[in-house]
């Protein structure tokens, strides 16, 4: 039996490529589907049973440069690529993003879209063509268009052409009026894809869990309290010894401000940065605070080594360039 047939129009190459492989992969046992991009040549007339845009802007845009004819049109629904998801939760709560599309209807369509799947700790705003500057945005994302990015904006985050969503798949099957199970067997694709991807998304979180689990066990074991502080002032890693000295447990203070942990004058050393060690009495304990930079991540870690430790390091090392000496002389 000859497969019904579907054209696929898109605003651009690489959204056809993305979206006719979808629709091969769902339901290319079904229907055969050709593909057409706007920034490719679109033949002077195109006729078919349905024809399937990827966009409002870009059922417009060719219907000016083609003559387009068919039993039904339909504008599909895109959703989010969820392997692409992680990459927005690293970005800081409350940063303000410039949200990068083709057209704007697409681009407000991507932001509520993000804001309905819960990735709500930051502030999406819109692009928009012939604006290039906006002030205080350091981070842009775009659904596979960074190209139209603002060259100055130091960090850009692709998540990916736009797939299709479920409802818009099964919309164009029903309307072929296929066996009643092909819908279901389509809808059950998606899922397994589905749980395929949120299977490597869970093995990726299990393996970082572990990484983080090993570096925090690897700085518990060491003699001397450490302290990391992210750019936004928050603790991001406080170790065993470091807990005895300030008698505060880790689980209490990691995300917290700075000063919410830290006294006045030991978290002025720690944050203005104007000498690197400095020496503190913790609880009793005589310790020396060493400060220490990370420019690339704006982080700061501090470590503190107790007084008497310290001195015996020292005597430690005098003792051994004193034997140096001797067996030089020799």
């Amino acid at each position: 039996m000859e497969r019904p047939t579907l054209t696929l129009i898109a605003g651009s190459t690489q959204t056809k490529k993305v979206l006719y492989d979808q629709l091969h992969q769902l339901a290319g046992d079904y229907i055969a589907v050709r593909a057409f991009a706007i920034d490719e040549t679109l033949p002077n007339q195109i006729e078919d049973h349905v024809i399937l845009y990827s966009s409002e802007t870009t059922k417009s845009e060719a219907a000016t440069l083609s003559l387009i004819t068919g039993k039904e049109a339909f504008v599909g629904k895109r959703t989010i690529r969820h392997d692409y998801i992680d990459r927005l939760l690293t970005i800081p709560p409350g940063e303000r993003v410039l949200m990068v599309n083709d057209d704007e209807p697409s681009t407000i369509d991507v932001i509520e879209s993000l804001y309905q799947l819960g990735i709500n700790h930051v502030t999406f705003l819109p692009f928009k063509r012939g604006q290039m500057f906006y002030d205080n945005i350091h981070i842009a994302v775009s659904p596979g268009e960074t190209h139209l990015c603002p060259s100055y904006i130091p960090q850009i985050i692709d998540i990916g052409v736009r797939p299709f969503d479920i409802a818009t798949i099964i919309k164009v099957m029903d309307y072929f009026q296929l066996d009643d199970s092909v819908s279901s067997k389509v809808s059950e694709r998606y899922i397994r894809s589905m749980i395929a991807l949120h299977r490597k998304i869970l093995v990726a979180e299990q393996d970082a869990v572990q990484t983080t689990e090993h570096y925090q066990n690897v700085v518990n074991t060491v003699d001397d309290g450490i302290l990391a502080i992210n750019k936004n002032k928050e603790i991001t890693l406080f170790n065993h010894r470091l807990e005895a000295l300030l008698q505060t447990q880790a689980r209490d203070v990691i995300g917290h401000d700075i000063s919410n942990v830290i006294d006045h004058d030991l978290r002025e050393f720690i944050m203005d940065g104007l000498e690197e060690n400095k020496f503190v009495s913790m609880n009793g304990v005589d310790v020396v605070a060493f400060r220490q930079s990370i420019p690339e991540e704006e982080a700061i870690v501090v470590t503190f080594k107790s007084v008497n430790q310290a001195f015996e390091i020292e005597k430690t090392a005098q003792r051994e360039q004193h034997k140096k000496r001797i067996h030089r002389k020799v």
